[in-house]
C-alpha cells in the first residue's frame, strides 16, 4: 500500500510541480496587486485633486461614464466604479456591434482610467496583453501575472480547466503526502515527531528531503485550504458542489431565477437608465440595511449585464468578510426595476457561506496586512515544495539508474566469466 502511495505522490507532484510553482509565486505577488499596480503605473492608478485641494468633490461617475463612451464611440461602458480618494476611476469597455461589417467593433483597449476629480483621461489598456505588435506593455505586468495565476495565461476555458485539474490533483495529493509522513513503527507519535523536524547538519539530499516533508506538514491545513478553494474557483459546478452538496446546502436561485439566467436574446438597451436603476438599487440597499441591521461602508461598482438584462449594484457593508472589495450585491431588472436577487455575506445557506469564506481566504481579502503577508510566505512555500519534490525525484532517479547500470555491468561480467570458464574447459 505504501509503495502505491509513493508512486501516486511522485507522479502527482511531478505532474503539477511547474503549475503549482507558478501559481505559488504569482499568488505571492497578487496578495499586494493593488500596491504593485500603483508602483508600476502611478500615473494611471494614483489620482489627486487639482492643487492638492482635499475638499474637491468627485465628478458624478455616470457623467464620467458618458464621457468615456464619447471618447470611445465604438465601445459600450457597462461598468462604473465609484471613486475613492487618491485613486483613479476605472471603466471597462465592451465592443458595440458593427452592423455594417456584421461583427463586433475592434477596440484595441478594454480598460480606461480617469481622474475622478477632473475627468482627465489617465490611460487605457487591453487588459492582460503583455506583448502586442512587438511592443512590451509594462502597464499589463500585473494583469498578465493574474492570467498566469488563474489560467496559466491560456484561453478560456482551457486554462481554467487545466488549473482546476491541477488543484484537484493537489487536493488529493495533500492527503497522500500526509499519509506518507505517518510512521510504520511504534511508538507512532514519537516516531512521527521526526517528520516535523529539519536536520540542518545532514547531507544536502537529506536536508532537501527534510525541508520537503516538514514544510508540507507545518503548512498542511493551509495548503489544503488553498488547494480546495482553487477547485471551487475553477471547477465549482463540475467538482466542488457535487462533492460538498451531501454535507452542505447551496442556494439554487441564481440558476432558477428567470432574469438571472442568461437570456436567449441579450437586452443591450434596458428601459431603465443607469441613474434611475442606481437610485432604485441604492434605495433597496438602504431598506435592506434597516431590515437586517447592517451599515453601508462603501460603494464599489455598478454594472449592467446585457446577457441577463439586469443591473448589479455592489457594495461593501459591515456584513462583508473582506477588508476590501465588495460582497453585498443587489440585482435590478433593467426593464421593470424589480429586485431580482439580494446577496448578503454571512446570510444564506451553509454551502454559500463556506464558499464565500473560501473565496476571501484564497484572495487575501480578509484579516488585513498580516494575512496577506502569510499568503506571500505560503506562495513561496508552495514553490519550495514543488522544487524540492523535483530534486528528490531526480536524485532518486540517478540512484536507480546507477544501481541498474551496476547490476547490468555485474551481469555482463558474470556472463563473460562463465563464457571464459566454458572456453577453458572445452579447450
Amino acid at each position: 500500500m505504501r509503495r502505491r502511495l509513493v508512486l501516486i505522490h511522485r507522479w502527482a507532484g511531478l505532474g503539477t510541480a511547474v503549475f503549482l510553482a507558478v501559481a505559488g509565486l504569482t499568488g505571492s505577488i497578487l496578495a499586494f496587486h493593488e500596491e504593485v499596480e500603483a508602483l508600476l503605473n502611478p500615473a494611471w492608478f494614483v489620482a489627486l485633486p487639482p492643487a492638492g485641494d482635499a475638499t474637491q468633490p468627485f465628478i458624478d461617475p455616470f457623467l464620467l461614464r458618458d464621457k468615456v463612451e464619447s471618447l470611445y464611440p465604438q465601445a459600450q461602458v457597462q461598468h462604473v466604479s465609484f471613486p475613492s480618494a487618491g485613486k483613479s476611476q476605472m471603466f471597462y469597455l465592451s465592443p458595440r456591434y458593427d452592423f455594417k461589417k456584421d461583427q463586433p467593433s475592434l477596440l484595441g483597449v478594454n480598460q480606461v482610467f480617469l481622474n475622478p476629480y477632473t475627468g482627465a483621461l489617465l490611460g487605457a489598456r487591453e487588459w492582460g496583453v503583455l506583448v502586442s505588435k512587438g511592443q512590451f506593455h509594462r502597464e499589463n505586468i500585473v494583469p498578465f501575472i493574474l492570467r498566469l495565476h488563474m489560467a496559466f495565461a491560456l484561453p478560456h476555458p482551457y486554462g481554467q480547466v487545466l488549473m482546476g485539474t491541477v488543484a484537484l490533483i493537489w487536493t488529493v495529493d495533500c492527503f497522500v503526502g500526509l499519509a506518507l509522513t505517518l510512521p510504520v513503527r511504534r511508538p507512532w507519535l514519537w516516531q512521527w515527531r521526526i517528520a516535523w523536524l529539519i536536520k540542518f547538519t545532514a547531507s544536502i539530499h537529506r536536508l532537501n528531503f527534510d525541508i520537503h516533508r516538514s514544510l508540507g506538514l507545518w503548512c498542511w491545513i493551509v495548503l489544503l485550504l488553498f488547494a480546495w478553494s482553487s477547485v471551487m474557483l475553477n471547477l465549482g459546478e463540475q467538482v466542488y458542489k457535487p462533492v460538498m452538496s451531501p454535507i452542505l446546502t447551496f442556494d439554487e436561485r441564481l440558476r432558477s431565477a428567470p432574469r438571472l439566467h442568461p437570456l436567449t436574446n441579450p437586452i443591450e438597451q434596458p428601459r431603465l437608465t443607469w441613474q434611475v436603476a442606481y437610485r432604485q438599487a441604492k434605495h433597496a440597499l438602504h431598506v435592506a440595511s434597516v431590515r437586517h441591521g447592517f451599515s453601508i461602508q462603501a460603494e464599489d461598482s455598478f454594472w449592467y449585464r446585457p446577457a441577463m438584462g439586469a443591473y448589479l449594484y455592489r457594495t461593501r457593508t459591515t456584513l462583508d468578510q473582506s477588508d476590501h472589495g465588495a460582497a453585498t450585491n443587489i440585482w435590478i431588472d433593467g426593464m421593470t426595476g424589480n429586485i431580482l436577487r439580494e446577496d448578503y455575506p454571512g446570510h444564506g445557506l451553509s454551502g454559500d457561506i463556506i464558499s464565500k469564506w473560501l473565496r476571501v481566504l484564497h484572495t487575501g481579502a480578509v484579516f488585513g496586512l498580516a494575512y496577506r503577508v502569510i499568503i506571500v510566505i505560503l506562495g513561496v512555500v508552495v514553490a519550495i515544495l514543488s522544487i524540492t519534490g523535483i530534486v528528490l525525484w531526480w536524485k532518486k532517479r540517478q540512484v536507480r539508474r546507477f544501481v541498474q547500470l551496476r547490476r547490468k555491468s555485474h551481469d555482463q561480467d558474470s556472463i563473460e566469466s562463465t563464457e571464459s570458464t566454458e572456453s577453458i574447459s572445452h579447450g
